[in-house]
């Protein structure tokens, strides 16, 4: 007669079972931010705002219209970006605006090399540039090849003073061979999705463990 040891199985059973709760509890908290997001955008959508300077402070999400000029000299690259399917490029040009240079995303491209369009009234949604993520590759200004979306390293680049802002472009001139792209605030993704998931594996894991456990915790032969 021997008992098994079930020490190391409930050790990793615990381990499991936590990480699948925060995974769940992650996507719960996203799929609520992106609802959010959504409505704001949706409703700034009924309204856009016009913009003469960016010296005000814009809400996250505003749906705004200004005129400014394209600094075509300064256009930037981000890459890969995917579209549909597709790898391609991110066009970030700076627009000044008033006494103000603004970042603009014109969108995906797949090939940067083809003539893009210069238009000066913009429409398109404002976020605040984000802060770089630890795990974001570092752009390379040797070869000029842009991975992140850093302002520090934009203004070294460009020698422009920046606003904290970005707008993605919204009015694609059609046969510009660019596509609008959104801020990854806004998402069609259901994320509870992915919630109800991951709580069902924690789910499913505490079944397989209660048998387990129950059919070997008595002693055997």
């Amino acid at each position: 007669m021997k008992k098994i040891n079930l020490l190391p199985l409930c050790i990793n059973f615990s381990i499991s079972f936590f990480i699948l709760c925060i995974l769940g509890t992650w996507q719960l908290n996203k799929n609520y931010i992106i609802k959010k997001n959504n409505l704001i955008f949706n409703e700034s959508l009924k309204s856009p705002k016009q913009i003469y300077n960016f010296k005000e402070v814009i809400p996250n999400l505003t749906f705004i219209k200004f005129k400014g000029f394209e600094i075509q000299d300064k256009v930037l690259f981000f890459e890969p970006r995917t579209y549909k399917g597709k790898v391609g490029y991110h066009e970030v040009v700076p627009y000044k605006v008033g006494n103000k240079y603004i970042l603009v995303n014109k969108g995906f491209t797949l090939d940067k090399y083809k003539k893009k369009d210069n238009e000066q009234n913009i429409e398109g949604i404002i976020i605040k540039i984000p802060k770089p993520k630890f795990f974001e590759l570092e752009n390379d200004f040797k070869n000029n090849k842009w991975y992140t979306l850093s302002k520090k390293d934009i203004e070294k680049k460009t020698g422009l003073k920046l606003t904290p802002y970005i707008v993605y472009k919204q009015n694609i001139i059609k046969g510009s061979n660019s596509a609008a792209v959104k801020p990854n605030l806004i998402s069609k993704v259901n994320h509870l999705n992915y919630a109800l998931t991951w709580f069902f594996l924690s789910i499913t894991l505490c079944v397989i463990f209660s048998i387990y456990y129950n059919k070997n915790s008595s002693y055997v032969n």
